[in-house]
Formats: C-alpha cells, structure tokens, sequence
C-alpha cells in the first residue's frame, strides 16, 4: 500500500469514525458525512481483495453494483458529496447507490439510479474497530454487502442482507487512487 493510499485511509477513518453514531434509519435531517471526509474513496472489501464498483461501465439506471479486483478507475469512485446528504454516487455515471425497489428483504440488490435523495439512497457508516465500516442502508436498516458464495469472485454482486459484521460486510477507504 502506498504512503499516499495509506494517509488516504487515515483520513477516511478518522471522518468517518467522527460519524460512527450516526442516526437509526429513517432519520429526518441526517447528516451521514463529516465534512473533512475526502470527496472521493474507492471502496474495498475486507473478504475479497476486491472493490465495489459498477459494472461493465454502465451508465443506466438499474445497472447492478458488483465487485472486481481494485483497478481505481472512476466506475469504482464513490463521491461522497455529489449527491444529497448520505449518498454514494458513482463518479463514472453520476447515479446514486441504492437497494432496488424500496426493498427491505435480505438479497436484495444494490444498484445505481438517478439521485433522488431516497431513504434507500442513504447510507450510514459504522466503524467496527480494528476492520473497517460496514454501510447500513437509510431505508431498510440492512448492510451492504458482497454475497458468501463465492464472495471473492469478480462480478460477485452487492446486496443488502442483516448486518452482522462479517468480512463480507465490511468496506474500507482506499482513497480515490493508488
């Protein structure tokens, strides 16, 4: 990891950990970023040297949110202040980060849309010591994650299911580029 990737990470946690008693689900008002967070992160999984990105390049709205190995390019850049309060946008499309349809059953998928500001647009960060962040969603109150069988494949898709802390829902700052 290189000294520039590492003082990026340094920096990311020590936001976000300013920010790890953000408010329940379907809080009015919330305010889920501190405003010393870097613009741009790119985000790893702690069960697969693995990042979160959109597929394929896709621009459209539904366009699934997968994993791939960490190449940094912009369909792997979340910014964290394009969009309203608590969003990731891509920073390749400019769509927001969601759970599909307002679901709130476990599996269901994540994927990028329009940024409307949604409850299932928002994201609230809680660190877990020693790891990282696990990203709970707004609406349905699960976290993101990359499914266990096979989680370190490429492709493997995001999804939101109960958190309970495990690697495959657990999401580190890699900073916008290595």
């Amino acid at each position: 990891m290189s000294l520039r990737t590492r003082i990026a990470a340094a920096v990311l946690g020590a936001g976000l950990a300013l920010t790890a008693a953000a408010p329940a689900a379907n809080a009015a008002g919330a305010d889920y970023f501190h405003p010393w967070l870097p613009d741009v992160v790119v985000l790893g999984n702690a069960a697969a040297p693995e990042c979160l990105e959109i597929g394929g390049w896709h621009t459209e709205n539904g366009a699934p949110a997968n994993q791939w190995s960490c190449h940094y390019g912009a369909n792997q850049q979340w910014s964290l202040v394009a969009g309203p309060s608590g969003s990731l946008v891509n920073v390749h499309s400019g769509k927001c980060l969601e759970i599909a349809g307002w679901r709130t059953d476990n599996g269901a998928p994540a994927q990028q849309w329009d940024c409307t500001g949604g409850w299932n647009q928002k994201w609230i960060w809680t660190h877990i010591p020693g790891t990282g962040y696990v990203l709970r969603n707004g609406w349905s109150g699960k976290c993101l994650e990359v499914a266990l069988n096979p989680y370190a494949i490429n492709g493997s898709l995001a999804r939101q299911w109960d958190c309970w802390a495990g690697n495959n829902q657990i999401w580190y700052g890699l900073g916008p580029t290595r």
